[in-house]
């Protein structure tokens, strides 16, 4: 389905799967880092932070643009996936929405 979804346009499909890691695609390439195993306490806002984190490591490597995203390589997908997962993995460890800091992650 991702892949369908990918080929009707967007530079980039992104699916989580909560402790299982996600998985990136773009036109070139596919990327897919694991989960973190942590103690849970809350998942609200894991989605949110999810996105926020992958939208603030996209910007730090350059790749927040139409061209930079047509040009996304595997190696800074996979980073910003595995940036993104750890940042909603350190909010799943605190009651409420509570997304970690920059220095945390």
């Amino acid at each position: 389905v991702a892949g369908r979804w990918r080929e009707s346009g967007p530079a980039v499909i992104v699916v989580t799967r909560g402790e299982h890691g996600a998985v990136g695609l773009t036109a070139g390439t596919r990327a897919e880092v694991e989960g973190a195993a942590v103690r849970v306490v809350d998942t609200v806002g894991a989605g949110d932070t999810f996105q926020a984190g992958l939208l603030v490591r996209l910007a730090e490597l350059g790749r927040l643009s139409h061209d930079g995203l047509a040009g996304l390589g595997r190696s800074d997908l996979a980073d910003a996936l595995s940036f993104a997962g750890r940042a909603a993995a350190i909010t799943c460890t605190r009651p409420g929405a509570d997304p970690p800091r920059r220095d945390e992650v």
